[in-house]
Order: C-alpha cells, then structure tokens, then sequence
C-alpha cells in the first residue's frame, strides 16, 4: 500500500472517533511540582485565557516517539504545570515535525490550528517550486495548516479533515483564526522555501472550518516591510478598541534579525491593504500573539532568544494607540 493511502486510512480512523480515546491523547502526565517560565523551553508560545485559567500551547513529544501538542495551565502566568497532551497523531500519519500550535474558541468549541510537515516525497507528494524572481527558495517538504476540534482546551483535539486545510500543493505554516461579520477566516504563511519571497495570506473558511470558501487572497510579502527580508512568520490579528484592524507578524529584518512587526489594514478589514510595517519588538525574539490577562491589561507573548540558546515564554505589557502597539515596561 503506497505512504499517501496509509496516511489517508489513519486519517479517515481519526476523523471517525466522536470520544476520548487513547488512540487520540497520551494518558495525563503524573503530578509534579510547577515550573516557572525560566525553567522550560518552548517556541511559538500561544496563551489562551479560559474560565481563570491561562493554558499555553506547544508542541510535545509523546511516549510513543510521536510528536502532538500539549498545554501547560497557569493561575498568574508566573508558574506553570508540567505539560499535559491534548492532541496526538498516530505513527503512520507519518509527519515529522510540528509547529506553532494555537487554541481558539469560537462557535461554542475549541479549535487547534497548528503547523505539520513531512519528509521529503518527490514521487508521492511534489512540492513545485514557485520562487519570485531575484530570491532563493529552500527545503521542499510537504507542510500545512491542520485543524483540530474539541470540546475543552484540555482536548482532546478531533482533526476536522483528512489532511491540511491550507492546500496540498503549496508548503503553509502558522495558520491563525479571524472572524470577520460571523464569517471566519484563516490567515497563514505561503512558505518562502516555496515561493522565494514569503507571503501572507486569507481565505474565509466554512463554519465547521474543514475547507475555505474561497481561494486564499494576497495580503503581502515578506520584502514589503522596509529592510524585510523572505520571511513571513506568526500572524495574529487584533483590534484594539478605537485604533482599527492590526496584524503583528515575524520577519527578519536585513539589520536586525528576527522580530515582530505590526501592520494596519486601510479599510478595516482582514482583504486589507495592509502597510505601515513598523517594529514592535526587535530584540532577537518572535512569532507573537496577543491576549489580554484577566485583570485587563493586552499582553504580548512571543519566544526569545531565535537561536543560540533555548529559547522562553517572554510577556510584554503592551498599550495601543491610533500611532501603534508600544510596549509599556520590560519583559516580565
């Protein structure tokens, strides 16, 4: 039987069970001492506050060797417990990396989108190259945005569809959920490996988020923000009350490496156009998301150091204006 049809029946398996079930989640960690944010590594950190709990999302490597998502709960995002899993895949799924995972809720559920690549597969899964002129492209693997369905942000996380969301022939990362007059959206990454110049994109989606409605649309490239470099990393949307429709995003900046940067949509909406790529953290660090802490205060977390050391859960208090996202003290 060829890899793609082993894919599919597992797939079709998991899509099948309405319950939880050990072929979805490894059993629960045993209880142990808390750890504060210093004491663990992560990247791509994603918080969601729920019913007084903070759960922050990454991925895990289960018992079996496999790797899925877990989440670690918070009371004061100062102590964390040790990582509990929420979804996993079984072994011949086959994927050999996982990225970037984030939580939502919307339209009474828990929805889990996150980033899943395969090796190499010129036969069974060709990736074509699509490089702009005047850039490099890179790796090309099999890669895209999946989603996952649950009841509870604890899971366990049920995978909507057989496959990706995002579509099949391109390479896709970092998925985000928008919703826009009830309709919502995913904005995610077209893969620079892929395209040379790495471009942020949207499509509106069904209700039960399992395919777009629509082909994806254009937002922008990576090389439009001034000093940009090829890559489009982390969008999260937001819309702070009384300053419009915001994007923070990562790139590498030409003089200054890996960062966060904010972007403004002129009509208010996710088609955009979206300009005025200014920085919002410069320092070595990315792939930020907002939330606000259940005492109110909008909160930037992202990962820092990007390379060198392993890297941690940074929080940043952070104030919106009509001139932009500032952050208000040093990291916490």
């Amino acid at each position: 039987m060829m890899k793609s049809s082993v894919r599919s029946l597992a797939l079709a398996a998991l899509c099948a069970v309405s319950s939880p079930s050990p072929f979805l989640v490894a059993a629960p960690a045993p209880a142990a001492a808390t750890v504060t944010r210093d004491q663990f590594a992560i990247r791509d950190p994603f918080v969601l506050p729920d019913d007084g709990t903070y759960y922050l999302y990454q991925a895990h490597r289960m018992a079996d060797g496999t790797i899925g998502v877990a989440a670690r709960t918070s009371a004061d995002l100062d102590n964390w417990s040790q990582p509990i899993p929420v979804m996993s895949l079984p072994k011949s799924v086959g994927h050999i990396a996982v990225w970037a995972p984030e939580v939502h809720r919307h339209a009474g559920a828990y929805w889990l989108f996150t980033t899943l690549t395969f090796p190499e597969d010129p036969v069974g899964h060709p990736i074509a190259p699509m490089v702009q002129k005047g850039f490099k492209g890179g790796k090309l693997q099999p890669r895209g945005v999946w989603i996952f369905r649950s009841e509870s942000p604890r899971g366990p996380f049920v995978p909507v569809k057989q496959g990706p969301v995002t579509p099949a022939d391109w390479m896709c990362l970092d998925g985000t959920l928008w919703v826009e007059d009830g309709v919502p959206w995913m904005v995610f990454c077209h893969e620079w490996c892929q395209t040379g110049n790495g471009r942020m994109m949207a499509a509106p989606m069904s209700a039960d988020l399992s395919r777009f409605t629509a082909d994806p649309i254009e937002l922008f490239r990576a090389a439009d923000a001034p000093r940009g470099g090829n890559v489009t990393d982390g969008p999260f949307i937001l819309k702070p009350k009384g300053t419009g429709l915001r994007m923070i995003w990562s790139n590498f900046l030409k003089d200054s490496g890996y960062c966060v940067l904010e972007c403004r949509s002129r009509s208010g909406r996710i088609t955009g156009p979206w300009h005025m790529h200014t920085p919002v953290f410069l320092e070595h660090g990315g792939h930020g998301m907002v939330f606000n802490t259940f005492d109110g205060q909008m909160t930037l977390a992202l990962h820092q150091p990007n390379s060198g050391a392993p890297a941690r859960l940074k929080l940043f208090p952070l104030q919106a204006t009509r001139e932009g996202l500032s952050r208000m003290i040093d990291v916490k």
